[in-house]
């Protein structure tokens, strides 16, 4: 049990930390990257920072949802 909620606490921790994160990839404007053939290829990370924040919030969700589930569990 005591294993259980050490992960539980680990995964809120980086959930939250990813949350910070994502936060900071929305204020790029276009991301840079320089390829093998001298070439450059832009990209906009709005779009994936869109798909992280709302992966990390389902993964928040589902994680409250799970400890108050086992909060309000009637014990026989």
């Amino acid at each position: 049990m005591k294993y259980r909620k050490f992960l539980h606490a680990l995964l809120l921790i980086l959930n939250i930390f990813t949350l910070y994160f994502i936060i900071d990839l929305f204020s790029y404007d276009e991301i840079i990257g320089y390829v093998i053939s001298e070439g450059k290829r832009t990209a906009d990370p709005r779009d994936l920072a869109y798909l992280f924040f709302v992966t990390s919030l389902c993964n928040l969700y589902f994680l409250a949802f799970v400890i108050m589930e086992r909060a309000f569990e009637i014990k026989n």
